[in-house]
């Protein structure tokens, strides 16, 4: 298994990070990061390569999900969710690689995706698209940007989308992890890079309705940090079907 010197707990809420780095001790410590923000993801990839110097292991868990009772309309929601959840996990994970290859030991890259994105929400001819094994970011991210426009012309439901703006977002971060794992495999970089559901957990996202200790659904997460899988979607501790 790894271990680690440092482990950097990137927040948006400089209070919350502080306290949770405080909490769980050394080696953790709270930096500021918002993905949300393109400036914010610079600023905090500059931190890695110029103060830290290395970085062995990114896990991405940052993600937003509007609640049920929210009256933000469908189609509001769409563009915070995907700029979260996809576009800056995207763009923080592309600003670190260099660094992730060049340092890391034992270089790992892991994604806090869900079953909520699932490959079967989609049509069959989007769920191909998808899967091509020569998917790169371009056409990721055209995709991405064609459900936007989808939703915002309302026919994302006739265009073979489904009606989550959550599972889509989930679901072009798996095909993101995929895609750079084929890349980094490739390449012979011995990046690894893989994506996990923690369930359905007790924390502020499910309102705390999850059933799920948030402890067991990060030991998805961390069993990624060493092993040997690579572009695998895990749930339950164990690889399982996208």
């Amino acid at each position: 298994s790894q271990s680690y010197d440092r482990v950097i707990l990137a927040c948006r809420n400089a209070e919350l990070g502080r306290a949770a780095a405080e909490t769980l001790g050394s080696p953790a410590e709270f930096a500021m990061l918002d993905v949300s923000s393109s400036e914010s993801i610079s600023s905090f990839a500059s931190y890695m390569r110029e103060t830290v110097g290395r970085c062995d292991t990114l896990v991405n868990n940052a993600a937003i999900a509007f609640k049920a009772a929210d009256p933000t309309p469908f189609e509001g929601q769409t563009g915070p969710t995907l700029q979260t959840n996809y576009y800056g996990t995207s763009l923080l994970t592309d600003e670190l690689l260099p660094l992730i290859r060049s340092t890391g030991e034992e270089p790992a890259i892991v994604f806090v995706a869900s079953m909520a994105g699932r490959l079967g929400q989609l049509g069959t001819k989007l769920q191909r698209k998808f899967t091509a094994p020569d998917l790169d970011r371009t056409r990721l991210n055209a995709l991405v940007e064609q459900f936007e426009g989808d939703v915002a012309a309302g026919t994302y439901r006739a265009n073979g989308w489904s009606n989550s703006n959550y599972g889509v977002s989930k679901l072009a971060v798996i095909a993101y992890t995929k895609m750079i794992a084929r890349e980094e495999a490739a390449a012979g970089s011995g990046v690894r890079v893989n994506a996990c559901c923690p369930g359905y957990c007790d924390t502020d996202m499910s309102s705390h309705r999850g059933p799920r200790p948030p402890e067991e659904g990060a030991a998805n997460a961390v069993m990624l940090c060493s092993g040997e899988l690579n572009g695998e979607f895990i749930q339950d501790m164990q690889v399982s079907t996208w």
